[in-house]
């Protein structure tokens, strides 16, 4: 390779990206549908999310229930009695500037992995909080009991709710879901540049007369594909920091950030690969795209919910669902040691299998004439 040669490509690709209007508002929107979901999120979901939490032994499990709100805000009580004296009996119609309030023993986390059923109270203020949300917050809370133990049932769960009936606050629904569903909308970018830059160059015929300077195949590729990493990796962490998602485990976020960015490269060099024309690339990566941001939808508290469904083990068929999987767990921290190596065993092996599909199929069409 030629470190040069590789650099003054790779210039002239990422000046060539800023200039094409349709390559630059391909870079804006995912900022732009970020921005979106986060101001409508902040201005209907900012009443009433203060939760109430008694959690002497730090437990996971109170992140978990504070990811189902679009702006939690955690106040730690000094005892059991002072959550309970703060909402009452079930069904009771009281005031209170808690969204929901959660008693979590001090043991719990020890209780789990020896195999009892520790006991979790949730209360929920049924004004803030919508039934939806409470069946997805306790399916939540079961489904963490269950990740790190696996007695039956996992967790003994009681819930109760004040000032029924709930209304509705879409502030707290969209607060569940828009964090997945950007973070795999911002991916599309390596799905669409490097078949773009690729084809591009097929189609101008400029391909070949690179291929007689001194620069080779392997020179053009590489700055192709470092071009594309470092823009899908710089929309990647805007996306993520305008969520505000550099929290929890944040080592493991910025892990599947750039995991997620080489996986979104190797299904665009696929295509660019299989393509030698931009229309019938563009149709195809758009299905692709369209395929795998359905998995941000059953992330977090609604895939919870579905437990062991048929359409949570369909929807994992797709590589990208471990991408959001493990950008959730890492922010809420309630990833596991088995759940990491899972999510990350996935995206590695299918970005290797597809670069070394990528490689042959490129390795076959160069031994033809003319097709590259």
């Amino acid at each position: 390779m030629h470190p040069r040669i590789i650099l003054a490509i790779m210039r002239k690709d990422a000046t060539d990206i800023w200039i094409n209007k349709s390559t630059l508002g391909g870079l804006l929107f995912p900022i732009l549908m970020t921005l979106v979901y986060f101001f409508i999120g902040k201005m209907i979901g900012n009443a009433n999310t203060t939760l109430l939490v008694y959690n002497p032994g730090n437990s996971g499990v109170t992140a978990v229930v504070a990811a189902a709100f679009a702006n939690p805000i955690i106040d730690q009580a000094s005892s059991e009695s002072a959550v309970t004296a703060a909402f009452g009996e079930n069904g009771a119609k009281k005031k209170t500037p808690y969204a929901a309030g959660i008693i979590v023993p001090a043991d719990f986390e020890t209780l789990l992995t020896s195999g009892s059923a520790p006991r979790i109270t949730l209360y929920f203020n049924g004004s803030s909080v919508n039934a939806q949300t409470r069946a997805l917050i306790a399916a939540a809370v079961v489904n963490y009991g269950r990740a790190r133990a696996n007695p039956q049932p996992p967790v003994l769960l009681v819930t109760s709710v004040i000032n029924p009936p709930a209304s509705s606050n879409a502030g707290v629904a969209l607060g569940e879901f828009y964090m997945p569903l950007t973070l795999l909308i911002s991916l599309f970018i390596g799905t669409m540049f490097i078949p773009t830059l690729l084809i591009e160059e097929k189609e101008k015929k400029t391909l070949r007369m690179l291929m007689i300077t001194p620069a080779s195949f392997l020179d053009v590729l590489v700055a192709k594909l470092l071009v594309v990493l470092a823009y899908q990796l710089a929309l990647t962490f805007v996306v993520l920091a305008i969520q505000e998602a550099f929290t929890g485990q944040v080592g493991l976020v910025v892990l599947y950030a750039v995991l997620g960015g080489c996986l979104s490269i190797a299904i665009g060099l696929l295509l660019g690969a299989a393509f030698d024309s931009m229309t019938a690339a563009s149709g195809v990566a758009g299905f692709v795209i369209v395929v795998y941001i359905v998995a941000g939808i059953f992330i977090g508290p609604l895939g919870e919910i579905l437990g062991n469904s048929p359409v949570r083990y369909i929807v994992r068929l797709i590589p990208t669902y471990y991408i959001a999987d493990g950008v959730y767990n890492a922010i809420t921290s309630a990833g596991t040691v088995g759940g990491n190596l899972l999510d990350i065993g996935v995206i590695v092996g299918c970005s290797l299998a597809l670069l070394a599909v990528s490689s042959w199929i490129l390795r076959r069409k160069s031994s033809v004439t003319g097709a590259i």
